[in-house]
């Protein structure tokens, strides 16, 4: 990870980080490691969490040994989120790196006002923009806002690993399935891609219009969720919203398709209704058979969580997409660090003079001399 790996020693230099905790909340896996690492050299202390069902442990280890406090473990019951989230917010963080938003809203309601945070996720860009909504008193720039982070990790990076998951974890082949993508926003369009890619036919479920001849234009279908699952080989939600695949439409779905969500939260498909009526039967490593009422049996992939962490053998996005994107994340948490009033309470995006920056280097890591 040459890009994050140079920004980290320059801002270790700097020492930006001396002195200040930092709340961490992301997917703690080998690439995260490598920001939460540099962190720690440059002289924070860092309270780390990841997300229920995408921990890896052995990361989680190494983390501690370097001095990383880890929260998350093994045994961890369905409680164990919001006990994290809480011990984080409690421990008075001066920086917060978050993915979903769930760790600011924690320092909102512990009356903790850090001096700035960072938001990963679409999804938790919408829970600042609603309902925290005017609640947030401190800065919090949105790294998914950033064109940089849309174009290179969320279309490209997640795409690319969403297909590939499904792929590995199923052993299918894409060619001449239909693929139903359900939002065509930056992921949703990466998602699209590549299964088109792997030989699929795809169709794309988006309620914006705009969105939607965007789709159509780029070449793919567009219907509507109640016409799209009926011959729906596979879908796939991408939106950072709940219940775009409610138990209604899971119904009426072809018998032997399959379900799997690349989006932050699994709440995405209604898991939880569709264990009440038709309780999943492990077949394969990650892999849910549900047999619903009348006979018919509908596949669910790692329970509904991020595919590309959660499913058996996903590595998530590929390096360098998260080279890039946590490099956004590097930068823009020195810049609060460093800042003397010079950003607004409430979301916000990524500085430009960082989005100019970080695409030089990474231009430059791949070889390419910018103009």
């Amino acid at each position: 990870m040459p890009v994050l790996g140079a920004a980290l020693a320059e801002l270790g230099q700097q020492r930006v980080f001396d002195g200040l905790t930092i709340g961490f909340r992301l997917h703690l896996e080998p690439k995260t490691a490598v920001l939460v690492k540099g962190l720690l050299a440059g002289g924070a202390r860092v309270v780390a969490m990841g997300n229920e069902g995408t921990t890896q442990f052995g990361t989680a280890e190494a983390l501690a040994e370097w001095g990383c406090e880890v929260l998350d473990r093994p045994d961890d019951g369905k409680g164990a989120v919001l006990a994290h989230l809480s011990r984080i917010a409690e421990a008075g963080p001066n920086l917060v790196l978050d993915n979903g938003a769930e760790l600011i809203e924690a320092c909102v309601s512990a009356g903790r006002s850090p001096k700035g945070a960072t938001e990963e996720t679409t999804s938790g860009a919408f829970r600042l923009r609603a309902g925290l909504a005017g609640v947030v008193g401190f800065p919090v720039i949105v790294i998914n806002d950033s064109p940089l982070k849309a174009i290179v990790e969320n279309k490209h990076g997640v795409g690319e690993s969403v297909v590939d998951a499904i792929v590995r974890a199923t052993n299918m082949s894409l060619h001449k399935k239909r693929v139903v993508v359900f939002g065509y926003g930056w992921c949703g369009r990466g998602i699209a891609l590549y299964a088109r890619r792997r030989g699929a036919d795809v169709t794309a479920v988006e309620p914006d219009p705009v969105k939607a001849l965007e789709a159509a234009m780029d070449g793919f279908d567009v219907a509507g969720p109640d016409g799209a699952v009926r011959t729906a080989d596979v879908g796939i939600t991408a939106t950072g919203r709940g219940r775009v695949v409610g138990y209604e439409l899971i119904e009426t779905l072809p018998d032997g398709a399959l379900l799997a969500n690349a989006g932050h939260t699994e709440a995405e498909i209604d898991v939880i209704r569709l264990e009440r009526e038709a309780p999943g039967e492990l077949v394969a490593p990650s892999l849910y058979a549900h047999e619903l009422p009348g006979g018919r049996t509908v596949f669910l992939l790692a329970k509904g969580r991020i595919v590309n962490l959660a499913a058996a053998g996903g590595t998530g996005n590929p390096i360098e997409a998260m080279d890039l994107g946590l490099t956004l994340q590097a930068r823009s948490l020195a810049a609060l660090a460093a800042s003397g009033g010079d950003f607004r309470p409430g979301p916000q995006p990524v500085p430009q003079k960082i989005n100019d920056q970080t695409a030089t280097a990474m231009l430059e890591s791949m070889g390419q001399t910018p103009a």
